[in-house]
């Protein structure tokens, strides 16, 4: 089982290091293609021609496209993300804060789906064919199509304008509660609907499994035999959509993050992209892959861990 499991995951990293290789590639490319000169960009619109290109020389522009990528993937192999063009100050200074504010408001985020999800998803299934149920899940439906940005402009309207009893916007701090709800409930409305149906549909499979009539054939309330037998086996699906959503949510939650003005790397990335600050974009662009991939390593490691049937060759 142990030979198994190691060769597993030599396998997963080895493909993560060819996907994170492939996004640096694919998104160097891209930057080296745009048809905007950086230096430009850095220097205004009133620099002269001489000044544009001495910039390019120092920043290494004038290169070939392979020269500048083997110069920057050396860097990047030690960990060094270069120095962004627009705030002058190294990648890894510029990155680390804003990934951490965003990782805040992605576990926020996340614990209002759930919280919200659960709940919707449980009595669902208890009611299965009702005129509740019905309710339930076209609200789900009204849940999941409405557009973030609309809904965050509406908190911001009506907790922060009308009733002003939330802040509005920006990042007051990790430990700053109130700073969070609006945002976290902005992405946890729309997300739950996602949990709402996934926890339905997992304990309707379960409900008529063997297992759980065993379990009412001992004289089990029907109370203890859903949460003690069926809910953790229907929340073992949870945990890939759960390692989805925060590889997503670490990328940025651009739209969001830019409603309430959250200096995360969703913010960050929109002013990178006006700016044309193509290492800070580069940067971004590979902390995301690698959060993304590594997350689904662990999510796979950790379904394999909650339920033995899954193998690891």
């Amino acid at each position: 089982m142990r030979d198994r499991l190691t060769a597993y995951v030599v396998r997963r990293l080895a493909l993560a290091v060819l996907t994170v290789f492939g996004v640096v590639v694919v998104t160097f490319v891209i930057g080296y293609l745009l048809p905007a000169n950086p230096a430009r960009a850095i220097l205004g619109a009133h620099a002269s021609a001489q000044s544009v290109a001495i910039l390019d020389k120092q920043l290494g522009l004038n290169l070939p496209l392979w020269d500048q990528f083997w110069i920057y993937f050396k860097k990047i192999a030690v960990g060094n993300f270069g120095v962004s063009y627009y705030y002058g100050v190294s990648e890894n200074a510029l990155l680390w804060p804003h990934a951490a504010k965003t990782a805040a408001l992605a576990v926020a985020s996340l614990i209002a789906e759930l919280v919200i999800g659960i709940p919707l998803g449980i009595v669902s299934a208890m009611k299965r064919g009702s005129v509740f149920d019905r309710l339930l899940m076209v609200l789900s439906l009204i849940m999941f199509s409405v557009p973030v940005f609309w809904l965050g402009v509406l908190f911001l309207y009506e907790f922060g304008q009308i009733h002003p009893i939330l802040p509005l916007g920006t990042f007051g701090g990790f430990l700053a509660l109130p700073y969070y709800v609006m945002p976290a409930l902005t992405i946890g409305i729309t997300g739950a609907a996602v949990y709402a149906r996934l926890l339905r549909t997992s304990v309707l499979e379960l409900v008529n499994q063997d297992f759980v009539r065993t379990a009412r054939a001992k004289g089990l309330s029907e109370g203890v035999v859903l949460f003690r037998h069926i809910i953790p086996n229907a929340l073992i699906p949870f945990v890939t959509q759960m390692g989805l959503d925060l590889g997503t949510f670490l990328g940025g939650l651009i739209i969001v993050e830019q409603v309430f003005a959250w200096p995360g790397l969703g913010y960050l990335t929109v002013q990178s992209i006006a700016n044309l600050d193509i290492p800070t974009i580069l940067a971004i662009t590979t902390f995301a892959a690698i959060a993304i991939v590594v997350l689904n390593i662990v999510v796979d490691l950790v379904y394999a861990l909650l339920d033995p049937r899954i193998s690891y060759s």
